[in-house]
């Protein structure tokens, strides 16, 4: 009984951390002037949804540890604590994740988006073969008789890119 209800209060405890984080995001984005869309609460609930996956999972092991102790305990008398391990492990995972995700500085988010762009910036350059190339592409409208598309000398030779690709 006591077990049950340790599990229950680690599930509790885990959605409490998601719209704890949920709150901080959505504080954090008003502080740096986001538009604030349904996207981000999208990602709260695939949130929810893949950490009482895991927890869910954990917690089945912990019922079969739970059941094979019960098991020695009532028929050769040893006496093992039981408590839901994987479970608490599981919420410590979480919780760990989220309060590092809550105590994140609001411009941490936007010096990682700067940083994804520069990658691909820099992937475009490389692949191209220089920034006169990659300019040359972008601005590239149907003047090219392709109906849109830049044929490229990449790789494989003939590379053929959407101007909707960039």
């Amino acid at each position: 009984m006591f077990c049950g209800g340790l599990m229950v209060f680690c599930y509790i405890v885990i959605l409490v951390l998601i719209f704890c984080d949920l709150w901080a995001g959505v504080k954090k984005a008003k502080k740096r002037g986001e538009f604030r869309t349904s996207d981000g609460f999208k990602r709260t609930i695939e949130k929810i949804s893949k950490y009482f996956n895991m927890t869910f999972a954990l917690s089945i092991i912990d019922v079969f540890q739970l059941a094979m102790f019960l098991f020695l305990y009532h028929f050769y008398k040893i006496d093992i604590v039981m408590l839901p391990c994987f479970t608490i492990i599981a919420l410590g995972y979480v919780a760990f994740v989220e309060i590092r995700s809550i105590w994140e500085p609001a411009d941490i988010k936007e010096q990682k988006q700067q940083q994804d762009y520069r990658r691909a910036i820099l992937a475009l350059i490389k692949e191209y073969g220089g920034i006169e190339k990659v300019m040359t592409a972008l601005t590239k409208e149907d003047l090219d008789g392709n109906g849109g598309k830049v044929v490229h000398g990449g790789d494989d030779g003939n590379t053929v890119l959407d101007k909707d690709d960039f």
